[in-house]
């Protein structure tokens, strides 16, 4: 996709992002998969939309019982979400949403904006994932979070000394004591609708989260991403970490490296390619020192 003809569908869209000229190769950072009772793409797609439509912001009933907007990296003035990661050329991005939803969690459950924490992206993906027949790319590439946030519950997962990331098939490797260095969470719930993911997300901590890539995403550089050109690419899990009901966004924490985006994060408008249409809550973390 040429970045100038992008610019073009942005202007007459009226869309309030940034363009860059050299467009990251997404489509080997997906590896989204709906878990088991979840909707297709598409289905989730149109789902996220009609929810919004019908979840007028300031419309009639109750008042929200979350605030109207809310960031982990800035609780009055300190950072609870931990250090962007990056996964490379493979399609364990479930595992870094899932993996950065509760490191965040924990950080939130805590008190404690900077403890620290790193988990093993790798363990998660390159044993629990292959365990279970998953690979980077291919006809088994990618994960389903529900797998991944039910392994940390039952097992937990290693710190990332453990078994350090990198990215390409590989068989696991992790330390011979990572059970007893394994961190995990007392239990985890679907979140399904931006009512429930928002108040959620205020009060307990990130979520692990999915959307819809589309190829204009490649070049997203900053600003609100609303979809205006391109084919669809597959599907990408990533952890919010706040929102904004005044500007209608959601803020999240992508796993493509700090030099992507908004240092690593990126903000996406309400209703826009899936992201509303569920997310999954994390709690009571536990760590080896707390266990």
């Amino acid at each position: 996709m040429n970045a100038d003809e992008l610019r073009q569908a942005l202007e007459q869209e009226g869309a309030r992002w940034e363009v860059s000229d050299d467009a990251l190769d997404a489509e080997v950072r997906l590896g989204y998969l709906p878990s088991e009772g979840v909707p297709p793409l598409d289905e989730q797609e149109r789902l996220a939309a009609q929810m919004v439509e019908e979840e007028p912001l300031g419309g009639a009933g109750a008042p929200p019982t979350y605030p109207p907007a809310f960031d982990w990296r800035d609780v009055n003035g300190q950072n609870f979400i931990t250090p962007i990661r990056d996964q490379a050329e493979c399609g364990s991005c479930v595992s870094f949403g899932t993996c950065a939803a509760v490191e965040g969690t924990l950080q939130a459950e805590l008190s404690v904006p900077d403890s620290g924490v790193d988990l093993s992206e790798a363990h998660l993906f390159y044993c629990v994932a292959f365990a279970q027949g998953r690979r980077c790319s291919g006809p088994n590439g990618g994960w389903f979070p529900k797998a991944a946030v039910a392994a940390f519950q039952q097992d937990g997962v290693p710190d990332e000394a453990c078994f350090p990331y990198t990215a390409g098939d590989q068989e696991c490797s992790e330390c011979s004591d990572w059970q007893s260095r394994a961190t995990k969470i007392s239990d985890w719930r679907p979140l399904n609708s931006p009512a429930e993911m928002k108040a959620w997300l205020a009060e307990h901590g990130a979520l692990v989260a999915s959307m819809k890539v589309y190829e204009d995403f490649q070049h997203y550089v900053g600003g609100v991403y609303r979809h205006v050109a391109g084919g669809v690419l597959g599907g990408h899990c990533i952890s919010l970490v706040g929102y904004d009901d005044g500007e209608g966004f959601w803020i999240a924490k992508n796993s493509w490296s700090a030099s992507w985006g908004e240092q690593g994060f990126f903000r996406i408008a309400y209703g826009q390619c899936a992201i509303d249409s569920g997310a999954l809550g994390v709690e009571g973390v536990q760590t080896p020192d707390s266990a």
